[in-house]
């Protein structure tokens, strides 16, 4: 009789430490033939870890359990997978997105072939026609083009998608894999990962069920870096309570309040690209605006403007407050809070929770000041309200994308 096939993939009692935490915690699991696996769990639950351990690019502890791997039924070590599978997470966007060589989305989606940041040396006839072909696959010729400096969040996760597949991998890992796609975005690339179950197998990681596609056939739910329940099929959601009705607002509007931030005939460029053209707009006392559009429409532009990172070219005008410019940069920080994965980005100084959270008093990418007792006892309590105590001393660095 012929010998049953091993897994794809096979964790033992895995381990994993990292700076000191315990990130994963005797984790055993398996990828069999034909399985597409979904991945819950909270912010710092170990999901983005064990995807790491799957793909063979994390180290588990020397004594912490085994992995192997049976691409070609013959058990092998972590050496053996980069090779069959493709792989894509936050943290590659990050690092696409500090580059400062003016790379573009084709050399992007290249450099998939080698798993390397950068493509080495000109592509061969085939791999070139690979590319055209996974971009043709994917619909993202308006931009393949663009230095990558110049795209979206949602467009670049839409590129390293595509260098995923670029290669035919056995396995595709993805880990929030729509974070930062608009809705017909999301709604094309949970298609296209539909179509590829046929192909490959899947493994999913997500904070949305709505991205756990019907062909998904197992799941496991992580908590505190364990494997707390498993099943076939795509995991629910957890029943919530039913929200108090919110009381019925006035329909009479009291005389509008004077204007936070007034834009008035305001052209950006965010280098040689054109994003916004021509904007009007303005935010009052009272209002909570929400600013909607497709990826790269420029909806991170425009609250760059807004929070003074960026300024349109003359001839446009901002009012804050009422007054023109020239503004203080450091003013303008005092008064309007900028949250966004671009500033996440930049802030790759490897401090604890705690001077994270004080950094913003100054609104620094690190701490630079020492803080009073007044900013310590602030900070303490907003890291308390927010859940985040737990990880206060914790290397910035160390945290989940979620965490950060």
């Amino acid at each position: 009789m012929a010998p049953a096939p091993i897994p794809l993939v096979e964790l033992r009692n895995v381990n994993v430490h990292l700076d000191g935490h315990h990130a994963l915690k005797d984790v055993s699991w398996a990828l069999e033939p034909g399985e597409h696996w979904a991945f819950v769990g909270a912010n710092g639950s170990g999901k983005s870890t064990l995807l790491r351990v799957i793909r063979g690019s994390q180290w588990i502890d020397p004594d912490g359990g085994e992995r192997e791997y049976g691409f070609d039924g013959v058990p092998r070590g972590a050496m053996s997978a980069a090779a069959h599978i493709g792989f894509v997470a936050p943290e590659q966007q990050e690092r696409y997105a500090r580059l400062e060589l003016p790379i573009d989305g084709r050399s992007v989606i290249a450099s998939g072939f080698d798993d390397t940041l950068y493509m080495h040396g000109a592509l061969s006839e085939e791999r070139s026609a690979a590319v055209e072909a996974i971009v043709e696959r994917l619909d993202i010729g308006a931009f393949v083009r663009r230095r990558v400096r110049s795209l979206s969040f949602g467009q670049l996760r839409r590129l390293l998608i595509a260098r995923a597949l670029v290669r035919r991998p056995q396995i595709l890992v993805l880990d929030e894999f729509t974070n930062g796609l608009d809705g017909a975005a999301r709604r094309d690339i949970l298609a296209l990962i539909g179509t590829l179950a046929p192909e490959l197998q899947l493994i999913l990681a997500s904070h949305r069920y709505d991205d756990f596609i019907p062909e998904v056939t197992h799941h496991a739910t992580l908590r505190g870096g364990r494997i707390v329940e498993r099943d076939t099929g795509r995991p629910q959601p957890p029943v919530r309570a039913p929200r108090a009705p919110r009381a019925e607002r006035a329909r009479t509007r009291p005389d509008p309040a004077p204007a936070i931030v007034e834009i008035h005939n305001a052209d950006v460029f965010r280098g040689a690209t054109h994003v916004l053209r021509n904007i009007d707009w303005s935010i009052r006392a009272g209002e909570h605006t929400a600013i909607t559009g497709a990826n790269g429409s420029g909806k991170s532009t425009l609250a760059m403007v807004v929070a003074g990172t960026l300024a349109p070219v003359y001839g446009g005008e901002i009012l804050r407050f009422g007054a023109s410019g020239p503004f203080d940069v450091w003013q303008i920080k005092s008064a309007i809070a900028h949250v966004s994965e671009e500033w996440q980005v930049a802030f790759d100084v490897n401090h604890t929770v705690e001077e994270v959270v004080l950094s913003g008093f100054a609104s620094s990418v690190g701490l630079f000041h020492e803080p009073g007792a007044g900013q310590r006892e602030r900070a303490a309590a907003l890291i308390d309200e927010l859940g985040l105590g737990p990880l206060r001393a914790r290397p910035f660095s160390q945290l989940s994308f979620g965490e950060r």
